[in-house]
C-alpha cells in the first residue's frame, strides 16, 4: 500500500451558509436542497488526487454554526490542518461574523491555511455583499478568496482541491496514513 496523508478539514460559518451543502456536494457529487442543521458535527471523507504520487485523504470536519455549539467547537478543531471560512453572499451579516470565526480558528488551531468561501453565488441577484469587500477581507487575513455555489456546483471541487494543496504545500497537518 502506497504511503498517502491524512489532512483534516474544519468547515465553519453561520447557521445557513451551506456548509453542510458544499461538504455534501464535494464528498458525494449532490446537493441537498433543503435545509439541513447541523447539530454538533458532521463527518466526510474524500481521497483526492494532487498529482504528488501519494493519496491524500480529507477529513471534513462540518461544523454547527449556531451560538449553542460555540463551546463544543474547540474539540472539533483539535489536529485540523486547514479550513474554510464560509459565509453566504446574501447574507451580510454572515459576511460581518468571518472575522470572528477566523479568529475562533487561529486561537484554537494557530496559523492553519484557510480559504474565504463566498457561497450561493448561484443568487447572484440577491447578492449582499460586494466582491470589492470579499476582496478586502481575504486581503486582511492574508487567504485565498473563492465564490462557490453548492447548488450548481461553481468552484466547489476548486475550493476543496486548493485547501488540499495549500495544506500539502505549507506541510501543516499531514499525517501519513
Amino acid at each position: 500500500m502506497t504511503e498517502g496523508y491524512l489532512f483534516k478539514v474544519i468547515v465553519v460559518g453561520d447557521a445557513g451558509v451551506g456548509k453542510t451543502s458544499l461538504t455534501i456536494r464535494f464528498a458525494h457529487g449532490y446537493f441537498i436542497d433543503s435545509y439541513l442543521m447541523t447539530i454538533g458535527v458532521d463527518l466526510y471523507t474524500k481521497n483526492v488526487d494532487l498529482g504528488i504520487g501519494k493519496p491524500i485523504k480529507l477529513q471534513i470536519w462540518d461544523t454547527g454554526g449556531q451560538e449553542r455549539f460555540k463551546k463544543l467547537r474547540p474539540l472539533y478543531y483539535k489536529g485540523a490542518a486547514g479550513g474554510l471560512l464560509v459565509y453566504d453572499i446574501t447574507n451580510k451579516n454572515s459576511f460581518k461574523h468571518v472575522k470572528n470565526w477566523f479568529n475562533e480558528v487561529q486561537r484554537y488551531c494557530g496559523r492553519i491555511p484557510l480559504i474565504l468561501v463566498g457561497n450561493k453565488v448561484d443568487l447572484i441577484k440577491d447578492r449582499k455583499v460586494s466582491v470589492a469587500e470579499e476582496k478586502r477581507l481575504a486581503e486582511s487575513f492574508k487567504i485565498p478568496h473563492y465564490r462557490t455555489s453548492a447548488k450548481t456546483g461553481e468552484n466547489v471541487n476548486d475550493v476543496f482541491l486548493k485547501l488540499a494543496k495549500f495544506i500539502y504545500e505549507t506541510s501543516i497537518g499531514g499525517k501519513n496514513i
